[in-house]
């Protein structure tokens, strides 16, 4: 049999496997997909075929790793592979590599600068960086080519929106939930809009037309509990967090908020509570916290001149400095005349390091949870910080404990803590409040601080900050490791 004859059997076999896993994956059955793709990828030429196929099944299957590895070898066949590219694109998105996809998407792009959907897979690619502008240049050339297409639209609403520029994201936003005929997600994006331009009462009122129509979505009642929250109305808010939580289970960040809302008591914030707090609050942080009269890295200053009077009159230096929970950088604002060493910031929020980074005072800016933090082996530090970081850990031993072996044998402890005072019955030492944030009982700090091997050198009882029904009352502390 001639060369000629064979192939043609196996090209033909081959189309019949490639179109029956492609309409498998189409109809949402990409584990009955993998075995014919493992057929093809055994014939002639057709490797990089089913590689690509592969990777979106795998995709579907949520097994990303696997699918970023299938696409890899997809790309390796063709690294101008427009249509790899852009699924690796939205693999690594998935992943949350933002960076990866949008060197992906570029790529796709300056292959095919024709395709609208490289374009506007770009922009949310630089949506999810963070990079604003440059996502709205995108999403909007991507409008531009293909005008019809709802979720570009969508995405070029949110760009605006989390730009801070409400008007035009109410414009576009409002004529992509007429087009949908109400759609859920829709009116939910275009009332954190209105919340986020200051509308509340707007922005409770579309959601609740919505919720009254019969939808039922997750960020409906989250953005509705959000909105009612502006108004101090806990009590109404609880049951819409409850609800959003159960909608979209696997949610860290509704999960705190219902515990928090229905007073279930957690060891601490989720990482995923924490990440989207601080991310989409990182532009206006310090603002806010300049309205509501934030004293901890002021006060911070203050206890460190006490505890080292020698710092304080300019005849030694400070450092090395661990600033946790760094945020934006105000406590190395507070200490920077006093720095003689590296000063190290540690968040979980990118959105905040970036704030941080534009200060020019940190050596090193890392993006760690804290536990991960304080298992590294650090060089001794002179100085740990906490500012307003407990205030999302309930259980504080481990944390407490990770400080000492991170400090210098004199060196010294500084955190802030909100606290409360009556009887605590569960003996647990802390409590969730409706906020979502933690307070902790003075005992159960003092006992984290002796099992770690702290002596207190200062514990002073000071007003953190101001909020709508007053001065949020906790304390200062400055300790150090026992012997010194």
């Amino acid at each position: 049999m001639s060369d000629t004859s064979q192939a043609a059997p196996e090209a033909s076999l081959g189309a019949r496997l490639h179109a029956s896993a492609r309409q498998l994956v189409r109809d949402h059955r990409p584990a009955e997909a993998l075995p014919m793709l493992d057929r093809l990828a055994r014939l002639p030429g057709l490797d990089a075929a089913a590689a690509l196929l592969r990777a979106e099944a795998l995709a579907a299957l949520e097994q990303l790793p696997a699918a970023e590895a299938a696409a890899d070898l997809a790309l390796a066949a063709d690294p101008a592979w427009s249509a790899a590219l852009q699924l690796r694109a939205r693999i690594r998105l998935a992943r949350g590599q933002a960076r990866g996809a949008i060197d992906d998407a570029a790529a796709a792009v300056m292959a095919t600068p024709w395709d609208a959907g490289a374009k506007a897979l770009l922009g949310t690619a630089l949506l999810e960086d963070r990079c604003f502008d440059t996502a709205i240049w995108f999403l909007g050339e991507a409008m531009r080519a293909d005008p019809a297409n709802p979720g570009t639209q969508s995405r070029l609403g949110q760009a605006f929106m989390r730009a801070g520029r409400h008007e035009a994201a109410a414009e576009i936003l409002a004529h992509c939930v007429a087009a949908s005929g109400g759609a859920p997600a829709l009116v939910a994006l275009q009332a954190q809009n209105a919340l986020l331009a200051g509308d509340a009462a707007g922005a409770e009122a579309m959601l609740r037309a919505a919720l009254a129509a019969g939808a039922t979505d997750a960020a409906l009642h989250s953005v509705l509990a959000h909105a009612l929250l502006t108004h101090g109305q806990m009590a109404d808010a609880a049951p819409h967090f409850t609800a959003a939580a159960r909608l979209a289970p696997r949610d860290g960040y509704l999960a705190h908020l219902a515990a928090a809302a229905n007073g279930i008591g957690t060891d601490r914030a989720t990482d995923s509570y924490v990440t989207a707090l601080f991310d989409g609050y990182a532009p206006r942080f310090e603002h806010s916290l300049l309205a509501l009269g934030y004293r901890v890295p002021g006060l911070f200053r203050r206890a460190i001149e006490r505890a080292l009077p020698e710092v304080a009159a300019g005849r030694a230096r400070l450092g090395p400095v661990l600033d946790l929970g760094c945020g934006t950088g105000l406590v190395g604002v507070a200490l920077a005349d006093y720095l003689g060493g590296p000063l190290t910031g540690v968040d979980l929020s990118r959105g905040m390091l970036e704030q941080a980074a534009a200060k020019h005072l940190y050596a090193e800016l890392l993006q760690l949870e804290i536990g991960a933090a304080l298992d590294r082996a650090w060089p001794p530090q002179a100085v740990v910080t906490l500012a307003d970081v407990l205030i999302y850990l309930g259980q504080l031993e481990p944390v407490i404990g990770g400080c000492r072996r991170a400090l210098a044998a004199d060196g010294l402890l500084v955190f802030s803590a909100e606290s409360f005072t009556p009887a605590d019955p569960a003996g647990q030492g802390w409590r969730l409040l409706p906020s979502g944030r933690y307070a902790h009982a003075p005992a159960y700090l003092r006992h984290c601080l002796a099992a770690a091997g702290f002596a207190i050198l200062e514990w002073r009882e000071e007003d953190l900050r101001l909020e709508a029904d007053g001065p949020i009352g906790g304390v200062v502390v400055v300790a150090r490791p026992v012997g010194h």
